[in-house]
């Protein structure tokens, strides 16, 4: 399991997952990770988190076989500690 403890640690993983799709020729997919690791800079948390949970679902929905299995279940371990920091932000409002 990915455990992610800061914004910093999800823009890193980002950008290591976006670099491992553009090495298999995932050119889009690579893109649109790459761009939602950019929003982290001036941007609030939640913007950032925003961004990489839809850039996340999106490869997924679109990998088709680009990622291997343990890959796979790590965005998705990912994906999950996002939706539990939107979360613990909706409990704080």
């Amino acid at each position: 399991m990915k455990q992610l403890s800061s914004n910093s640690e999800l823009y890193e993983y980002l950008q290591s997952l976006s670099k491992l799709l553009r090495e298999r020729q995932a050119k889009e997919l690579s893109e649109a990770v790459a761009h939602a690791s950019e929003t982290s800079a001036g941007n609030l948390s939640t913007e950032f988190l925003g961004e990489s949970r839809m850039a996340l679902k999106r490869l997924l929905k679109k990998e088709h076989g680009v990622l291997n299995s343990e890959e796979r279940a790590e965005v998705k371990d990912v994906l999950n500690q996002i939706d539990a920091a939107f979360d613990r932000k909706q409990r704080r409002k």
